[in-house]
């Protein structure tokens, strides 16, 4: 029975594996594919198992150069008007070299105005040319047959597209399913307009562009204009990198468990991105800002999101459903939690800590839900541990923000103790008015300014004055060594009031009484007198805030001195303030040990 049952699969495997093996393609030139097409009478053309060959006359119309070297296309667009099925074609020397650069052969400067259609293509690329209707792409093999054009050359199972325009969509799949694993991918410079429903999905995802698997993919500088779901689905393969591009809908993106690279960075995503990882490693790039406040999980996406999904149902998902619902709420903190993993095996900490704030912000706003829900103080003071964490350190990550907001307290207080009295400003409320009594009595006086400086200061200086005179009565009985060292100690103490006097009698500009000044000098010196008392007024007020702001200072960090040097209602006030500031201290001592443990 077993004899029969392996004769019977080596019938059936063998001759269609020799089959394959031995067919038998037809080769073209460029040149020639073209002219077949336009020559074709039907509304589709199609070809199968062929070879197309590029020569050096095909330069002439579909070559560009990288260099000088080399002339490039220099003609109108080719419009082709006829549906394009292309199945088991491979195209072969896609490239002259010339001096020290290349001509490039390939599809430039076409205009496909129906569907095209490639199956099993091999190193195939477009570049400069338009697509009115929907490109399918597919492999029906993991390892498409391969013809070599050259001895010495391999072709590689490849679709390069560069500057392109599609006007409906690009699916690259057979069934749901594309499995060419050897192949490689690149989308550089391209515009994606319009959409495609796929069989069986109701238009669920709208796609513009969808692939499956390959062994390299390349997505760059694109901008995908259709709002809605742009499908990227990739289950295996070595090499994604997606750069640089512009997706103006939901982007849900599928990344594969064992890829050897991974980059998706400096992209602007206008809607959401939704991604589901099956396991990470450190060669893998993922920009975080590409990702910040529009990252979604694709699991619970697909297990919530009905069909056909639009932005509002993105929108609801992201405001309200991953929020109150638990298991939807874990899945998401799970993936941020994946991410964060990331950055920091790959010691990031600026993408790190932004991942981390994702995941933080998501547990404030599920905490709020929470107690919306179940109100009591351990879910309020839970929630609002959390916003005060958030708005003062960003959960821990920057202590800079604590010295800020710090700064700001301690600002917002001084404000308040400024109009009260204090111990620390001696002159209080009458420093100002103090300052008006001086210059009303200078301008009335026949006396100078350092006249009335003097008298002013007088009662300061009566008790060195005493002691000037107590030590010219007792110091000549006692030895002269406290007459000559206590006497530049009384010098020392007066010589503020004494050089504050000297320097009024230089800059004093009456010289009398103001009523007294002649009218044609009076306009100047009143200038010179007002100028003078604004300096004065301003130096009082900047001391009077000085005051206030060490006093805040002091309150703040709770260093007190025994006392609190303020009276009435600032006095509770600065309790309040000391409280607060031993608390932030705290957080800020916290968040900088962590910073520094990392």
């Amino acid at each position: 029975m077993r004899l029969f049952l392996l004769l019977f699969l080596w019938g059936i495997v063998f001759p269609a594996f020799s089959q394959k093996n031995q067919i038998s393609f037809t080769e073209y030139s460029f040149t020639e594919l073209i002219e077949l097409i336009e020559a074709e009478e039907s509304e589709v053309f199609t070809l199968e198992n062929a070879l197309i060959r590029f020569q050096l006359t095909d330069t002439s119309k579909f070559s560009y150069s990288n260099t000088g070297d080399g002339k490039n296309v220099n003609r109108d667009t080719i419009h082709i008007y006829k549906k394009l099925d292309f199945k088991n074609v491979q195209w072969s020397n896609r490239g002259f070299r010339i001096g020290n650069g290349w001509i490039h052969v390939d599809f430039r400067l076409f205009r496909f105005h129906e569907t095209v259609r490639f199956e099993d293509a091999i190193s195939l690329s477009f570049s400069n040319s338009v697509f009115d209707k929907i490109v399918r792409y597919l492999f029906t093999s993991k390892s498409p047959q391969i013809i070599y054009s050259d001895p010495e050359k391999i072709i590689t199972p490849m679709v390069a597209v560069d500057s392109c325009v599609f006007k409906e969509g690009v699916y690259l799949s057979q069934n749901g399913v594309f499995d060419c694993i050897d192949c490689s991918i690149y989308f550089t410079n391209n515009k994606f307009y319009g959409n495609i429903d796929l069989p069986g999905n109701d238009g669920f995802y709208g796609n513009i562009f969808r692939f499956d698997s390959f062994g390299y993919l390349t997505i760059n500088n694109c901008y995908f204009d259709k709002q809605g779901v742009v499908w990227l689905q990739y289950l295996k393969g070595d090499l994604l990198s997606i750069t640089n591009n512009t997706f103006n809908g939901t982007v849900v993106l599928m990344l594969p468990a064992d890829a050897r690279e991974l980059e998706v960075s400096k992209n602007h995503f206008k809607e959401y991105i939704s991604m589901d990882f099956l396991t990470l490693n450190v060669n893998n790039s993922i920009d975080w800002t590409d990702l910040e406040n529009k990252l979604i999980s694709f699991d619970l996406v697909y297990n919530y999101l009905p069909f056909p999904a639009d932005i509002d149902h993105f929108n609801t998902y992201y405001n309200e459903v991953r929020i109150q619902d638990s298991r939807f709420y874990k899945a998401e903190i799970k993936l941020m939690g994946q991410l964060y993993q990331l950055y920091k095996s790959q010691h990031d900490n600026e993408f790190a800590n932004g991942a981390f704030l994702g995941k933080k912000d998501l547990e404030t706003k599920r905490l709020a839900y929470v107690f919306s829900q179940n109100p009591s103080f351990d879910t309020f003071f839970t929630w609002k541990i959390n916003q005060f964490l958030r708005l003062f350190s960003d959960y821990g990550t920057k202590p800079s923000k604590a010295i800020i907001f710090g700064f700001y307290v301690i600002l917002f207080f001084a404000l308040i103790y400024l109009f009260f009295p204090n111990s620390w400003d001696s002159h209080g409320r009458m420093r100002i008015i103090d300052r008006y009594k001086f210059f009303l009595k200078y301008l009335n006086r026949t006396e100078g300014a350092s006249e009335v400086y003097q008298e002013e200061k007088e009662k300061e200086l009566l008790p060195f004055h005493e002691f000037r005179d107590y030590l010219e009565q007792q110091g000549k009985t006692a030895p002269k060594f406290f007459y000559s060292t206590a006497l530049p100690l009384y010098k020392w103490s007066v010589s503020g009031s004494r050089l504050s006097g000297w320097f009024l009698s230089k800059i004093d500009v009456l010289n009398g009484k103001w009523s007294e000044v002649p009218e044609k000098g009076r306009l100047f010196k009143s200038a010179l007198v007002i100028g003078a008392f604004l300096i004065a007024l301003t130096y009082d007020l900047f001391i009077k805030v000085l005051n206030a702001v060490m006093l805040s200072i002091n309150t703040f960090t709770t260093l007190g001195f025994g006392e609190i040097p303020i009276k009435g209602l600032p006095r509770y006030l600065a309790i309040i303030q000391g409280f607060i500031g031993w608390f932030m201290l705290t957080i800020f001592s916290v968040s900088l040990i962590s910073q520094l443990l990392n």
